[in-house]
Parts: C-alpha cells; sequence; structure tokens
C-alpha cells in the first residue's frame, strides 16, 4: 500500500462555483481546461448550466415511447467523456483522458472538475480511466498503471494498493450496492477481479474458454449474480457468476462475420446482442445457447455504421452509434465519430424509436459525440461532447431540469 496524497490543507480543499453563460462557455474554451486559472482555485473548477439558454427537451421518435429527456450544458472538455460511473450519493464520475476526473451531481446540477495530478502527485493525461463510486472511495481505474488508486473523499487522500496478480491491465469494473464486493476486469489476462473495500485487496480469476480477441465486460446483473461481456471486433459471449466466483458459459454466435455484444439485461431467458458492425440485433437464449433470427436496426449504412451494447433502462435497451465501420473506415468519410443520435429497442415487441440530442444555435448533431451513459434513481443520464468548438459537454437527462 502506497500513500499517494497527504492531507491537504484548509485552502487546498476550497471547491469554488461559477455561474458561467453560454457566450463565457465559449470564451473559455479557448483556454482549455488543462490550464484555465479562475479565482486561484487551487484543486477544483467548477461548472454550472448556462443558464441564460433557454431550456431544450427531447424524446424518441417511433414505434418506442421514451420518457422526456432534459438538456443540460455543464462545460467544456477537450474530447468525449469515457465510462461514466454513477455512484451510490447521486454522483456521476467521469473523464476526457485530459488528467482531469469530472465529478456530476444528479441532484443538484453541479459539475466539479478535479485535477488529478494535484490529487494523486501523478499526471494522468492520456492515461484511460473509468472511476467507479462505492461510498466516500472513488476507485481510479486505469490498465496504465500496476496500482489500483483509491480516492476516499471523508479521509481526502489517495491511497495505491497492489494487485493480486502480475501485469495487471485492470481497464474497469462495477459496482452495485447489494454486492459487497467491486468486480474489475482485466484485458491482459482475461479475467474478471473481485475486489474488498474493506481491506482493498482482490483475488483475479482468469477466463478459462478460448477467445477470439480482447474480453471486454460490459454489464453486470445483481440479481442474477451474473456480469457478461465480450470481444468488441471477436466473435465471443461469456457469462462470470458472482455468487460462485466461476465462469459459467461461453456463446459464439454462428453467423458469418459476426462482432456480438452483450447488452444491458437478461429478458426472461433472451440476451439481446448487438452485432455492433452489421447494424442487426441477435437474441440470445442463454439458457439453451440457441441464437434466434437477427433484428435489422434502422439507419445502418444510412447514417450510422457502428451501433454499441445496449443500456438497460425502464424495460428497452439504448444503443448509441458512429461512423465507424471497421478499420479506419466511416461511413461519412471523415474520421470515425460517434454521434449525438441513439436507438431505442423494445425487447417485448422488437420494435425502435431514434433519440435525437436537441440542439442549440451552431451546433450540428453529428457532431455530438455521445458513446456512453449511466443510470441513477430511476433516472437515465446520457452524455456528450461537441467534437467542434465550443466544445460543450451536454448531460441529456429524464431528470427535469429544476
Amino acid at each position: 500500500m502506497t500513500r499517494l496524497s497527504k492531507s491537504l490543507s484548509p485552502e487546498r480543499r476550497q471547491v469554488r462555483s461559477l455561474s458561467l453563460s453560454r457566450r463565457e462557455l465559449i470564451g473559455l474554451a479557448s483556454v482549455g481546461l488543462g490550464t484555465m486559472k479562475l479565482g486561484g482555485m487551487p484543486e477544483c473548477q467548477t461548472t454550472v448550466d448556462a443558464a441564460d439558454e433557454p431550456a431544450l427537451t427531447t424524446e424518441g421518435v417511433g414505434d418506442v415511447k421514451t420518457p422526456r429527456f432534459y438538456r443540460r450544458d455543464i462545460g467544456v472538455a477537450p474530447n468525449r467523456m469515457h465510462e461514466p460511473t454513477a455512484g451510490t450519493d447521486g454522483n456521476i464520475w467521469t473523464s476526457p483522458l485530459d488528467g482531469s476526473l469530472w465529478q456530476y451531481d444528479t441532484i443538484t446540477g453541479r459539475t466539479t472538475i478535479h485535477d488529478l495530478k494535484q490529487l494523486t502527485g501523478q499526471d494522468w493525461k492520456g492515461l484511460h480511466l473509468w472511476p467507479i463510486a462505492r461510498g466516500s472511495k472513488v476507485y481510479l481505474c486505469t490498465p496504465g498503471l500496476p496500482e489500483l488508486h483509491v480516492w476516499d473523499r471523508e479521509r481526502r487522500g489517495v491511497v495505491g494498493h497492489k494487485f493480486p496478480h502480475q501485469q495487471p491491465a485492470v481497464y474497469g469494473g462495477f459496482v452495485e450496492p447489494v454486492w459487497h464486493h467491486v468486480y474489475f476486469y482485466d484485458t491482459r489476462h482475461a479475467s474478471v477481479l473481485k475486489w474488498n473495500p474493506e481491506t482493498e485487496s482482490g483475488e483475479n480469476f482468469p477466463c478459462p474458454y478460448k477467445l477470439s480477441g480482447t474480453l471486454y465486460m460490459s454489464f453486470a446483473l445483481p440479481d442474477r449474480n451474473e456480469i457478461w461481456g465480450s470481444t468488441y471486433t471477436g466473435n465471443d459471449i461469456v457469462r462470470f457468476d458472482t455468487k460462485t466466483d466461476r465462469w459459467t458459459a461461453h456463446f459464439q454466435c454462428p453467423h458469418r462475420n459476426a462482432t456480438p455484444t452483450a447488452g444491458g439485461l437478461v429478458f426472461e431467458d433472451t440476451l439481446f446482442v448487438s452485432d455492433h458492425l452489421n447494424g442487426r440485433i441477435f437474441p440470445l437464449n442463454v439458457n439453451t445457447g440457441a441464437w434466434g433470427d437477427s433484428i435489422a436496426v434502422p439507419g445502418y449504412k444510412d447514417w450510422f455504421g457502428y451501433l454499441s451494447g445496449g443500456w438497460h433502462f425502464q424495460g428497452k435497451l439504448y444503443l448509441c452509434h458512429s461512423t465507424w465501420t471497421g478499420g479506419s473506415g466511416s461511413i461519412d468519410g471523415e474520421t470515425h465519430h460517434f454521434l449525438g443520435t441513439w436507438t431505442v429497442f423494445d425487447p417485448r415487441t422488437r420494435k425502435f424509436s431514434r433519440l435525437e440530442f436537441p440542439l442549440r444555435d451552431g451546433e450540428e448533431r453529428k457532431y455530438l459525440m455521445s458513446d456512453y451513459c449511466a443510470v441513477y434513481d430511476q433516472q437515465l443520464y446520457l452524455l456528450a461532447v461537441n467534437h467542434t468548438p465550443p466544445r460543450t459537454v451536454i448531460v441529456l437527462q429524464t431528470k427535469p431540469l429544476t
């Protein structure tokens, strides 16, 4: 165990708020978050919504009814937001991989930007970061460092903990309130890491199956004691049982050139699997291993090339999109990028709707890079960053603005 930072002085603990208009946000974009100095702020930077702009709302269009979504602009960032996680206290944690950690409070709407170098004593710029929050702790999960860094916000310090296995590449993970342990996964070892948050120690469980690519675990189902994953550009769907600490299933799609990604929830006995470079969804019976007929996703090769696995919310699956068509290909001839439009799929009816981010003046939906979301307190939060200046960071949420 390594102490990475000492307790902060009272001056360094201050967090200040900035009430920024949209015009001021645009001006800050040219400065850049990594170098922005505002009011002598020593540790954190905080922004709030562009209060002078009218509220923008949207909902799905098509055969599947969705809740109404409300747009909230929370700052500017140099890149898209990666792997957000909702903690049990209502904060969503994410990062644009510029060395900062973003904290969005779903209760107050406030955003706090933490400088990880100041927090931990080392540079995080360019490192993949999947922050996972449990109680007062934020696990700063990255395959780029050999230790697991844990920020305890109550004790105001960061501690590094050794992994139980050699040459770790712990990419991300899951925290569920009903589970005592936190579950990470390692992309180099194709394993699940069971972590005890009391002793800050873990046990590693390598996947026993022969896989066709790098394994990424996709989602957790606490009611079934399961974590599901896939090999992204390979052809593997796997399941890990958290009750027995055993790998219990390995499925491969029988269709040629399939790139299956597990999505969101097992509906009774069926997992709906995205074939993410072929614009279709396959139903997979998790009891028998039988694959059903493919379901075509509207818009494939028209306005999108890639679809993600689905995130479950209120009985529906939400799938993000990009222009990627595999390799270096892109549906629009530009460098491939994520889009400001999602697909909503109803597994019960097997029908679809299209959910589009509402726009402000000067914005183009195709440049609103949206590829992740988080669920907290029965509300859904979709994240996006405008690829073009002023690189506005957007939260599209089912919780109304106050």
